[in-house]
């Protein structure tokens, strides 16, 4: 008998101190590879993320977004989509910027040094903070993620070589005729992709049975998804649009 899809994306709480080796881990782990098997993500409860900081992060975004066009488009990158995507015709509503190795000083401050060359502390503090909390629920996913499959071994190398990409989102409303789709369906070319959002409700996902869900952010929560890189390792199955 084929195993059930569950009809709503798996809930995983990372607010309860989890341990290596404990029951509750060991079932969170279960609970993480069943969500990505399913429906390509699942929620993860995660309270690291001060009410200050969360503040302060999508104060840097409004800040970011407010800049002049011809200084945002200076955020170049040779990777697709690390740098500044926008004022695109068939994606009239989606604007994005990305800093990248942003769990480092180093790349944070290359950043600045384009958008503000007089600098930003605030902005520079905020985003380093918030990448380096996100990046601790990565690899912590990450270890659990391997575990479910009996790779734990090979979970550390692969933290150990992992960078991370920051990405500033935007989604304006659209105007009169224009698509309510901000991005059509895609797939991400990371490992896994981190999603925080700021009481927006637009996210869907399209489970292995083909079925688009919405999907909703309970309080302090993030959407981990599979990239394209975890879904061949772990013949796991995702596509989403917003």
């Amino acid at each position: 008998m084929g195993s059930i899809t569950p009809p709503e994306l798996l809930v995983v709480d990372f607010t309860k101190g989890l341990k290596p080796g404990s029951p509750a881990w060991s079932s969170a782990c279960n609970d993480i590879r069943r969500g990505l098997e399913y429906h390509g993500c699942f929620i993860a409860i995660y309270d690291k993320i001060s009410p200050e900081l969360d503040k302060s992060i999508f104060k840097a975004a409004d800040e970011l977004f407010d800049l002049p066009l011809e200084l945002k488009i200076k955020n170049v990158n040779e990777k697709p989509y690390h740098g500044y995507v926008g004022q695109i015709s068939f994606v009239p509503l989606h604007e994005g910027l990305g800093i990248d190795y942003s769990t480092t000083e180093e790349g944070v401050d290359s950043f600045i040094n384009i958008m503000w060359p007089q600098g930003n502390k605030s902005f520079r503090e905020t985003s380093f903070a918030f990448a380096k909390t996100v990046a601790k629920l990565d690899e912590m996913v990450i270890r659990m993620l391997f575990e479910s499959y009996g790779a734990e071994k090979h979970s550390e190398s692969h933290i150990d070589s992992s960078t991370y990409l920051l990405r500033y989102l935007k989604y304006r409303a659209p105007e009169m005729n224009e698509t309510s789709m901000a991005f059509p369906s895609h797939t991400d070319k990371s490992f896994l992709t981190i999603l925080y959002q700021n009481h927006v409700s637009g996210l869907e996902i399209k489970t292995r049975d083909g079925v688009w869900m919405n999907v909703n952010f309970p309080p302090k929560s993030f959407v981990v998804m599979a990239g394209d890189a975890c879904q061949v390792l772990f013949s796991i199955s995702l596509n989403h649009y917003i």
